[in-house]
């Protein structure tokens, strides 16, 4: 190499180290901190994240100490969170064959077993709020949270919501709190880095790192409604639900809730999903003061405008829901929607699809009139409707869980619809009822029914509606064994019900 070779070669080196510094600099002084998240506005006295880890606008340039000085300001914030709850023990079908007595009334204890689960959270007030998923804590007995530092506290529910599975839950700390600090989750684009933290598998806070792979996929959550969820490739294990996935100025743009794997196994394939942070705090408000969540409704059933669909109503593109039923005695039949209309603007506002119009619909308190551009027997015509309040309890029209005068089932039905049968996998046409919940322990566990589950027939006798469901169960008590037909994504299966 010549003289002037290595002159310019330490002339480059210089420069572009020169370089890499400046960038880190201007890193690390770019923006101003995020703000805490505080009771009813007020400013949280609490530990905040250093300016020093911000990292100026989604597009800024990372650090090369970015991530670990983030885990380093928020991991105290960020809590384990234990349940327990008494459920009844699985009982064999051979059980009383060798040598065991039927239990004819309540369960005694040796029909009971502690079940525990683990989970994550963190928190938003310096008063002891924290967020988490309400799969995390639904139906416990006892919860108890335990920071980092070995800390433990109980908690107690303030809130919870099915529809985007948030939960909002208090301990009464001793001593001052960590506060995770807000960020905007609608300005997140797909590319911009993030890190999730949690407690995989019981082992304590864990940090991972990884990018947003999509924002706003339509995820299905409980009851089989759905929001628009950020898809992540940080890995998101069992124990992570409700841990904070945070951007690269450490402010939470989500709460970890679930993962998508192969069947075969339960561990993180590179595809999670997390409750964007704003659908949470825009809730939160009412969990506090109610705890649950108020929702406007309109009483249909809805589904997408496929390209086929929209040839045959003459429409010039895919776009809209398409209402397939209508609720009797709902705000829908009152302000005359039908079946087979479909609905392409709520209140000026284009409607893209199904999930769209119920995101909007859900979004509004109930009284609200919305007025809708219906597309009805080839003309436009404009519908104004008052919304009433979203079912949240399962037992609303269309649905039914336990009676307490009945035989024990241990599981909740509704109507299946052609919309919620597509997305548990089973054909549009198919009739029955679906199975939106199972009870540990109970006898619809024990025949090995899952939620997605479609019933067709109970003891040979088609089933279509949560009506005949209930008419063909009618007259069978505590003891009895009914024959089910279930049809799934893996197809049908006959199973034995023994009620309680």
């Amino acid at each position: 190499m010549t003289s002037r070779t290595r002159t310019f070669a330490t002339f480059f080196t210089v420069a572009l180290a020169a370089t890499l510094l400046g960038a880190l600099f201007t890193t690390h002084a770019g923006s101003p901190p995020p703000r805490p998240f505080g009771a009813g506005g007020r400013t949280a006295t609490a530990t905040a994240v250093p300016v020093a880890l911000q990292a100026g606008d989604s597009g800024a340039s990372l650090g090369l100490n970015t991530f670990s000085d983030i885990a380093r300001a928020v991991n105290d914030g960020v809590v384990n969170i234990n349940t327990e709850k008494l459920v009844r023990r699985p009982r064999s079908p051979f059980h009383e064959f060798f040598g065991g007595q039927p239990n004819f009334g309540q369960p005694d204890d040796d029909d009971r077993i502690r079940q525990t689960s683990l989970g994550s959270g963190f928190v938003i007030d310096a008063e002891g709020y924290i967020l988490t998923n309400r799969h995390v804590i639904e139906g416990a007995d006892e919860i108890s949270v335990t920071f980092p530092d070995g800390k433990r506290y109980e908690a107690k529910v303030i809130g919870q919501d099915a529809r985007t599975d948030v939960a909002l839950i208090k301990i009464e700390p001793e001593e001052t709190l960590t506060v995770l600090p807000m960020g905007d989750s609608d300005s997140c684009r797909p590319g911009e880095w993030v890190m999730a933290i949690g407690n995989p598998f019981g082992l304590g806070n864990s940090v991972s790192v990884g990018v947003v792979s999509f924002h706003g996929r339509d995820v299905p959550l409980q009851r089989y409604t759905s929001i628009e969820m950020i898809q992540t490739d940080a890995a998101i294990n069992p124990g992570n639900s409700g841990g904070p996935l945070l951007n690269a100025r450490g402010e939470v743009i989500g709460i970890n809730t679930m993962i998508m794997t192969d069947g075969a196994s339960r561990v993180n394939a590179g595809v999670g999903f997390s409750v964007p942070i704003n659908v949470a705090t825009e809730i939160l408000p009412q969990l506090r003061e109610r705890g649950k969540v108020i929702r406007g409704w309109m009483g249909v059933t809805i589904q997408a405008v496929t390209d086929e669909l929209a040839e045959t109503y003459g429409l010039d593109e895919a776009k809209g829901a398409i209402v397939s039923s209508v609720t009797a005695d709902s705000p829908a039949e009152d302000a005359g929607i039908e079946p087979e209309d479909v609905i392409l603007a709520a209140d000026g506002r284009a409607i893209g699809d199904n999930g769209d119009l119920s995101r909007y619909i859900a979004s509004k308190a109930p009284g609200t009139e919305v007025e809708l551009d219906v597309f009805r027997d080839g003309r436009h015509r404009t519908i104004s409707i008052t919304l009433g309040t979203f079912p949240e309890d399962p037992r609303a029209p269309g649905a039914r869980t336990e009676d307490t005068d009945r035989p024990r089932l241990g599981m909740s039905v509704r109507d299946l619809t052609p919309d919620l049968a597509q997305r548990v996998g089973v054909p549009q046409d198919t009739r029955g009822v679906l199975i939106t919940d199972v009870e540990t322990g109970e006898p619809a566990e024990e025949a090995g029914l899952v939620p997605g589950d479609v019933i067709v027939s109970v003891n040979g006798e088609t089933v279509e509606s949560v009506n005949d469901f209930e008419k063909a169960i009618g007259g069978f008590e505590g003891g009895d064994r009914i024959r089910l037909r279930v049809r799934s994504a893996q197809g049908y299966r006959i199973v034995v019900l023994r009620l309680k």
